[in-house]
């Protein structure tokens, strides 16, 4: 009975046991249920977590929980934390709309499941892919499990193995994300594992580590990780290396240019996708794509317009080698492959100079600091002579760090002034200078470009090279000399010392030699000077032989702005070349004239910055030929027309005035009779006022305002429009009465007969076309005239031609003939000659010949003389059809429509595309109805114009709106439906359609782009497109352009895996919107919010509406106000405050720049640019009028100021706050004063007197009567300063005021008012009078600005003693001369010291002296971290003082690790070999510890060589990347290595800075002292020891060793040197310098010639590979068996027994 109940007992527990492990299985498996903190949690503590939403009561969700609950299990392997959550308000935060639904959250980025929640397996593979770990911009992060799946699933795997809290792995990190999207294109996923056991696993060591996966198959990178460029190099290279199919990879223009960047060998092959062509070569050419790899030579392919253009590639297709950055272009038969591969090999091994295009040069001149280009002729014998020659240096110039390229184009070399071939010019930083010596002496050559490199010569230019460098540069100085005049020799010889200073200030400095360039500017005697400022000469009157006059005035004209003084023919150049110009004609010797010229040169600045440049001239036939009788005249030039003012020209405000207006407003200028008659012979259309005598508020002068009013009509129409009083020229041309209009057509008078007062009626007969066409001859017009027939007239013929021309004269001659038939048949024929107008039209030869349909071009490709042939080709393309035809452009024709027409569609055909002629048939039949509806529709059959918009079928139709593409994606051949979109796409508020190219285009073009990601099938996507539609048109208003896009994985790219999504990008760098996009309203908000529309280091541009929308939701707006176009300061202004965007955000103050004239002008600016200052709490903006905006700043201290006024007194400090900006300012003034001591007492708040002070309000009366005189006298004092804290700002020094008497007392200061200067801790006393501000201004200028040593006294000292590492303190007496001697040595080495680190100070004070033991004065005394040593040499002398100060032995301390600053820290690991600095901080518990361990072993570190030191300071240990402290960096020879294990343990410290593997440096032969000799013998078999002395044999000799270093270290030697005469003498070493090898201590001496290489190694190797024991062993053994022998022998003839005799 006991048994059986037993037994039941024991069934039922196995029950009870199954039971719960069958409900803990359950549980296991099921997806854990979470709340919204918890989820929030989860998502912030984990890299994956997936979750599954649901609702309460649903059936599906509960049948699609039971299908994800069977892979919970799969996903916790891969490290994916599965939730389930039943919360709508949470879901709906997230997007999720519709239940159940899974989002997938990667380091906190959601994304949504959009396929079968009942298919677990897709489900699996969703939340385990690497698509799905994909973030943009970033290395993705996996775990173990994800990371095998990956490298099972993908052929190429790139993974960063790295590890928490690793300074080095953040930094590699950073490093890498650079290349990750350049792997991505290259096909190789990249991933990042915080995993250390798999690390180990794979034996990687020190983390981080790269290891790379070719199909599975593991390789580690053991390059550097922080060079992404080397990084990429070893992926690309890897890859190739593992690819069995031979495909050529295909790269963007991006990628292209990191790979020329990073790799030494790189072929590219340029080609065309729809070429077939192209596509065979490529077939051919992957042929030898394994060979190109074995050879180093890596190989890619792009199809890619843009890129081609860059390089200078015509046609396609086209190998182009790229060795170090340098291209070289391949002109044989790319077919033939072998051929291909012999060319480039052939590149790789020979030192030939590689063949550039002119594009390739343009970009090299740019890019490269040093480059030689050699011009030649390959079809000349000599060029092909002087190329074999020179490529015998090319190497040599490589090393020297010179680029070596040569170009075969004449047009190339015109430009550059090069008229005889060949020319080598070298070019540093763009500057150019031209070899003059004998090509074919490669020697001289090679030494010529050496001296080029290294000796900084002022650059001889061509007058073609001076033209480019004044168009280009900001600050030129240019000498015109003779290289054959002796005094020209002897000035270049001065002004060569002053070469390099130029340099670093940024004026470049040429030399010309070219007396024609020379007259060209007016100078007639050589040598001269000339120095460029933004185009504008400035001629240098001064003694060229004293070089540093000449220096101190280019650097006073670099910073200050002056009028310069010009002669006529720079006048003559300066008005053709800038558009608007101040001209002062004035009399040198007249002293009324130099007074108007002082007055005028204080707006000389604001002229300059309103972009209106300012010159003077002292020239009277100059004057009178602009009939000028009265000295001074200023004349104003706009686009070369006059304008004289009338004013006082001693008031300069009004001068300003006048000339701000003349540049802002169109007014008719006012001419004399020569102005006039110069305008009429050089301007084709010129209408003239003529006004006769008149006076103001006269009927002529009222006729004159009426006719200002048409003023900026006649401008647009190309005409010229001016007044003028003088009557002969009037009279000349038949004009009787006054007032009188006459329009001068090409130099031919029409007077107006009509009422003058009637300025419309005016208006219409001077844009008359029978007023402006001449009889029998073709009108000349201008670039605006041209621009108005071409929209007025529907047949223009344009002959565009060279004014100087013969030939083009001759044609012209022929084709005067048939303009009347021309007239006859309605064909509007003119000319035109303007500069660059042929560019602008692409043509590309003058002259030609261009009829214009409708605006589109046809050039005539016949000869221009047979006149009768032109007019017959005239008709018939007048007559060709009706206009219903839509017409043919070419790719560039198109371009030029896009940018021309608002609304323009385009038909894109292929010729052997079967259905585009009945699709062209359908759509002609609908140009009409596009023309009346103000669309211009044009057909091209451009397949690479396509192929930029992304379109890969066609027939293709895209509609243009303001240059923006839309793509048409309905039935081409629906014409109704066809028209019926593009009249919808013109009137109403429509998105436009693009596809992936367009939207990369875009990207890089518009600043604002906002990107609709819609779905076809996804009914919600028509649905919000409606909604969004509705805000396009006040999106356009702030800039933004809004497009749509079908393209699902371009949405999944930016984070949208179910679309519809919206993403908005800002300068290329994109947002995605996460709110709700059936509000439109908050969509709208969103794109405009200032904080979604600003980037970080850019000043933000933006328009009238953003402007408007910015000002509202600010506080404090800076505006600046600029223009594009036609203002020079502009940009350079602009460039200066991008340095200071940053700076006025962090303080509050947000800055955007906006290009509307107009705006400007609401605000009061008239003249720009301008920067305007807006207060919230201010309604009238305040405007920048403090002198020159280059000047950031004093730009920034003027924000700051106008955003808290108050800001302008002197800052009130004490206590720690005092301490801690004396402590950390380089430069400060402290103010020590005391209200109450005084007798003051407070009656009202500090901010109330400030503000009555700024207002400019006397004190309180009542106060006054209230306190005494000494009271007066602190206030007094604190005023007068408060005037020079804007002074001492500019010049560097803060400024604070303090009534703290501790921190008086702590200084010596024991009488207030005190002012103390503090120079890096340093404090000087002011003993002058504090009431006289200027002369404070002046002391504190002097004390900045000298380098003087700072008087002390005993308080002084003691603080400095506590806060200061390295004190030298010079004891002197008043009334020595020995002390003024010595003072004056110690001031010259002032400086040096603070390089050290080491702080000078000076006391008199002799009872503290004799406490220090100095008996006698002048003395010094050197405190290393408050440990005095006095000096006992020869004080006199400051270069030995700086030796003993600087010396290690008197830094350092005994049994002390020695406390620097940074200063001396940078030179000791500047000086030191070996350096060991512990970094350190006051609020670490760790520290005080491990400084008393690492104590210990100070002297025994000391005993090895290495310097021990520790520094506390947070800004040196960010420099060397010390994120936490305490931290131990071990610097060899400048390179910092940080020890990672525990500091604590003193014994693991020092092995390691003793280490072999520590002290050891790649590549070079490691110095030692004795000890660590001895360590090395102790630990290491095998030693080489070159034993030296400091002198020229010795180093020779340890070069060539350093070759063999390497070797050596493969034979398991290790090899250093020793600097120790008596430690060699130990080894019997009586000469140095020698060499030893040691064999486990053995030392043998190498008694050969150490400068040969080979024989020292071979030797080593023969001594490391010999067997002494063996030898003695073998010995042995013979010596023993040789005895056995002769023992043997000895036995058998020795002890023979004697024979038997026999018996008888």
């Amino acid at each position: 009975m006991i048994g059986l109940l037993r037994g039941t007992l024991v069934a039922l527990g196995l029950v009870l046991l199954a039971g719960q492990a069958l409900a803990h299985s359950a549980k296991a498996d099921v997806i854990e249920d979470v709340n919204a903190k918890q989820l929030e949690n989860l998502i912030d503590e984990n890299d994956y977590v997936a979750v599954y939403w649901y609702k309460r009561s649903c059936k599906d969700c509960d049948k699609v929980l039971s299908e994800l609950e069977t892979i919970d299990d799969d996903t916790d392997r891969f490290g994916v934390h599965f939730v389930k959550v039943a919360d709508k308000k949470l879901a709906k935060s997230y997007g999720i709309k519709i239940f159940p639904a899974l989002s997938f959250f990667r380091n906190k980025e959601p994304i949504h499941y959009d396929g079968d929640l009942m298919d677990e397996a897709n489900v699996l593979e969703f939340l385990t892919s690497l698509e799905a770990m994909e973030l943009p911009d970033q290395i993705e992060e996996v775990n173990a499990k994800i990371l095998d799946k990956i490298v099972e699933e993908q052929e190429f795997v790139a993974v960063l193995f790295y590890k928490n809290e690793c300074r080095r792995c953040v930094k590699a990190l950073q490093e890498l994300e650079n290349v990750d999207d350049d792997a991505d294109q290259l096909g190789i996923a990249f991933v990042k594992i915080n995993d250390p056991e798999l690390a180990d696993e794979y034996s990687l060591g020190a983390l981080p580590a790269l290891v790379y996966y070719r199909r599975r198959i593991p390789v580690v990178y053991d390059g550097d990780l922080m060079n992404e460029d080397k990084v990429l190099e070893w992926l690309v290279e890897n890859k190739n290396t593992g690819d069995d199919d031979d495909v050529i990879d295909d790269v963007t223009l991006g990628l292209l240019n990191t790979l020329i960047d990073s790799l030494d060998h790189l072929a590219v092959i340029f080609y065309d996708r729809d070429e077939s062509d192209d596509t065979q070569i490529l077939q051919e050419l992957e042929n030898i794509d394994d060979e190109l790899d074995s050879h180093g030579i890596h190989i890619v392919k792009i199809a890619d317009e843009v890129a081609a253009r860059e390089y200078g590639i015509e046609n396609t297709p086209s190998l182009v080698y790229f060795e170090n950055e340098i291209p070289s272009l391949y002109d044989g038969d790319l077919r033939n492959e072998e051929e291909v591969l012999a060319w480039l090999i052939e590149q790789l091994q020979t030192d030939e100079i590689e063949d550039v295009t002119d594009e390739m040069l343009d970009k090299l001149i740019r890019e490269a600091n040093h480059l030689a280009v050699l011009f030649y002729d390959e079809d000349d014998q000599e060029s092909q002579l002087v190329v074999n020659e020179l490529e015998n240096i090319d190497d040599e110039c490589d090393a020297k760090g010179v680029s070596f390229v040569k170009i075969d184009n004449d047009d190339e070399a015109k430009e550059y002034g090069i008229d005889n071939l060949p020319t080598l010019v070298y070019f540093e930083k763009g500057v150019p200078s031209v070899y003059s010596g004998n090509l074919l002496a490669e020697d001289e050559v090679l030494d010529w470009l050496v001296h080029q490199v290294e000796d900084d010569e002022i650059e001889d230019v061509t007058d073609e090279m001076l033209d480019r460098l004044i168009d280009r540069s900001e600050n030129l100085a240019v000498l015109f000399y003779d290289k054959d005049s002796r005094r020209s020799k002897k000035v270049l010889a001065e002004l060569e010392n002053i070469d390099d200073e130029c340099d670093s200030r940024g004026i470049l400095f040429v030399k010309i030699d070219n007396y024609e360039e020379a007259k060209e500017y007016g100078i007639d005697t050589i040598p001269t000077l000339v120095y460029f400022e933004s185009e504008i000469p400035y001629i240098y009157e001064g003694d060229l032989m004293k070089e540093e006059e000449v220096l101190e005035w280019l650097i006073h004209h670099m910073e200050h702005e002056e009028i310069a003084d010009v002669t006529d023919e720079m006048l003559d150049k300066l008005i053709a070349n800038e558009p608007f110009l101040a001209v002062l004609f004035y009399d040198k010797d007249d002293a009324e004239d130099h007074e108007v010229l002082a007055e005028l040169e204080s707006i000389d600045d604001d002229c300059e910055q309103a972009g209106v440049p300012f010159v003077k001239i002292d020239n009277d036939a100059e004057a009178k030929e602009y009939g000028i009788e009265e000295l001074p005249t200023l004349v104003y030039f706009e686009n070369r027309i006059p304008s004289i003012y009338e004013g006082d020209l001693s008031n300069e405000q009004e001068v300003l005035a006048w000339l701000l207006q003349q540049k802002n407003t169109d007014t008719i200028e006012e001419v004399t009779d020569e102005i006039l008659d110069d305008l009429i012979a050089n301007f084709e259309y010129v209408a003239v006022y003529f006004s006769g005598k008149c006076e103001e508020g006269q009927k002529c002068d009222k006729i004159l305002d009426e006719l200002e009013n048409i003023d900026d009509d006649t401008d647009e129409h190309g005409m010229h429009f001016v007044t003028t009083e003088e009557t002969s020229l009037a009279h000349e041309h038949g004009v009787k009465s006054f007032p009188a209009l006459v329009l001068f057509r090409n130099g031919e008078p029409v007077i107006y007969k009509g009422d003058i007062s009637d300025e419309d009626a005016v208006l219409r007969w001077l844009t008359d076309d029978d007023t402006l066409e001449i009889p029998n001859q073709i009108e000349e017009v201008n670039k605006r005239m041209l621009e108005r027939i071409l929209n007025t007239s529907e047949n223009v013929a344009v002959y565009f031609y060279a004014e100087n021309d013969k030939k083009s004269r001759k044609i012209l001659t022929e084709l005067e003939n048939i303009d009347d038939e021309c007239d006859d048949i309605g064909i509007d024929f003119v000319k035109i000659s303007d500069d660059g107008i042929a560019e602008e039209y692409d043509i590309v030869s003058l002259p030609a010949l261009v009829y214009f349909r409708n605006r589109f071009p046809q050039i005539y490709e016949g000869d221009l003389k047979d006149e009768e042939a032109l007019l017959e080709w005239l008709i018939d393309n007048k007559d060709k059809g009706p206009a219903s035809i839509i017409e043919e452009v070419d790719g560039k024709m198109l371009q030029s429509l896009v940018d021309g027409f608002e609304y323009l569609v385009v038909y894109f055909y292929d010729d052997n595309c079967p259905t585009c002629e009945t699709v062209l048939a359908e759509l002609e039949t609908i140009d009409d109805e596009t023309d009346e509806v103000g669309i211009q529709f044009v057909k091209t059959n451009d397949v690479d114009v396509a192929e930029d918009l992304g379109i890969t079928h066609l027939p293709a139709l895209v509609y243009f709106e303001g240059g923006v593409p839309s793509i048409y994606d309905g039935d081409i051949q629906a014409e109704e439906e066809v028209l019926e979109w593009l009249i919808k796409q013109r009137h109403e508020d429509t998105i436009e359609n693009i596809n992936r190219q367009m939207l990369y285009t875009l990207i890089d073009t518009q600043d604002y782009l906002a990107v609709y990601f819609f779905n076809e099938e996804n009914d919600e996507c028509p649905k919000v497109l409606r909604v969004l539609e509705k805000i396009d048109d006040e999106a356009a208003e702030y800039g933004i352009q809004m497009v749509k896009m079908n393209d699902r994985l371009m949405a999944k790219k930016y984070g949208f895996r179910n679309p519809p999504g919206l993403v908005y990008f800002r300068k290329a760098k994109h947002i995605k919107y996460d709110g709700d996009l059936y509000d439109d309203e908050d969509v709208l908000d969103w794109l405009t919010a200032p904080e979604n529309m600003e980037l970080n280091d850019a000043i933000e541009k933006v328009n009238r509406k953003m402007f408007e929308r910015i000002k509202q939701t600010t506080d404090y707006l800076a505006v600046f106000f600029y223009a594009e176009e036609g203002c020079k300061q502009c940009q350079k202004v602009l460039a200066e405050l991008e340095n200071i965007d940053d700076e006025a955000d962090a303080n509050g103050i947000d800055f955007v720049k906006i290009d509307d004239p107009q705006l400007a002008k609401e605000v009061g600016v008239y003249a720009l640019p301008a920067i305007v200052f807006y207060r919230a709490a201010s309604e009238e903006p305040i405007i920048y009028a403090g002198g020159d905006m280059k000047n950031e700043e004093n730009l920034l201290s003027w924000l700051l100021t106008e955003k808290d006024p108050t800001a302008d007194f002197i800052e009130d400090m004490e206590g720690a706050a005092l301490q801690r900006v004396i402590r950390d300012s380089d430069a400060i003034a402290v103010y020590f004063y005391d209200l109450a001591a005084c007798g003051c007492k407070e009656t009202e708040p500090e901010t109330e007197k400030k503000k009555k002070k700024r207002k400019g309000k006397a004190e309180d009366p009542g106060e006054t009567n209230t306190e005494d005189s000494s009271c007066e006298s602190c206030k007094q004092v604190l005023e007068e300063l408060e005037n020079i804290d804007d002074d001492t700002d500019r010049i560097g020094v803060s400024f604070v005021k303090t009534q703290d008497t501790k921190v008086a007392e702590r200084y010596g200061v024991m009488s207030l008012p005190a002012l103390l200067y503090f120079e890096h801790q340093v404090p000087t006393v002011y003993e002058g009078d504090l009431l006289a501000e200027e002369d404070v201004l002046q002391w504190l200028t002097l004390q900045k600005t000298e380098d003087t040593i700072e008087t002390i006294n005993r308080n002084m000292l003691e603080v400095m003693l506590e806060d200061t590492q390295y004190l030298a303190v010079f004891f002197y007496k008043p009334n020595c001369r020995a002390c003024d001697t010595v003072l004056a040595e110690l001031e010259n080495i002032d400086d040096e010291c603070d390089l050290y680190g080491i702080h000078m100070v000076k006391i008199q004070d002799a009872q503290l002296a004799k406490r220090y033991g100095i008996k006698t004065l002048p003395a010094l005394i050197y405190f290393r971290n408050g440990n005095p040593l006095i000096f006992d040499g020869e004080i006199k002398d400051g270069n030995f003082l700086l030796e003993w100060l600087s010396d290690d032995d008197n830094r350092e301390l005994v049994d002390e690790i020695e406390h620097v600053n940074p200063a001396m820290l940078d030179q000791l690991v500047a000086q030191s070999t070996y350096l060991a600095a512990l970094f350190y901080e006051d609020d670490c518990p760790d520290c005080e510890q491990v400084l008393q361990e690492l104590e210990n072993i100070d002297d025994e570190v000391d005993m090895f060589g290495i310097d021990f030191v520790k520094i506390n300071d947070p800004e040196a240990a960010q420099r060397f990347n010390i994120l936490h402290t305490p931290a131990l960096v071990y610097f060899r020879k400048k390179t910092p290595l940080v020890y990672d294990g525990d500091l604590l343990d003193e014994e693991k410290v020092f092995k390691w800075l003793t280490s072999q593997d520590v002290f050891e440096i790649k590549d070079e032969i490691e110095e030692v002292n004795r000890k660590m000799l001895e360590k090395l013998l102790d630990e290491n078999d095998f030693v080489a020891v070159y034993f030296y002395e400091d002198n020229a044999k010795s180093e020779e000799v340890l070069q060539e060793l350093e070759k063999i270093d390497d070797e050596t270290d493969d034979l398991d030697i290790t090899f250093v040197k020793i600097r120790d005469t008596r430690y060699a003498k130990k080894y019997g070493i009586q000469k140095l310098p020698a060499l030893v090898y040691f064999r486990r201590r053995f030392p043998s001496i190498y008694r050969g010639d150490l400068m040969v290489e080979e024989e020292v190694l071979d030797w080593l190797q023969k001594n490391r590979f010999k067997h002494p024991e063996l030898n003695l062993f073998m010995y042995a053994t013979g010596a023993i068996t040789f005895a056995f022998i002769m023992y043997t022998l000895f036995l058998i003839f020795c002890f023979r027994n004697p024979a038997h005799q026999k018996a008888a």
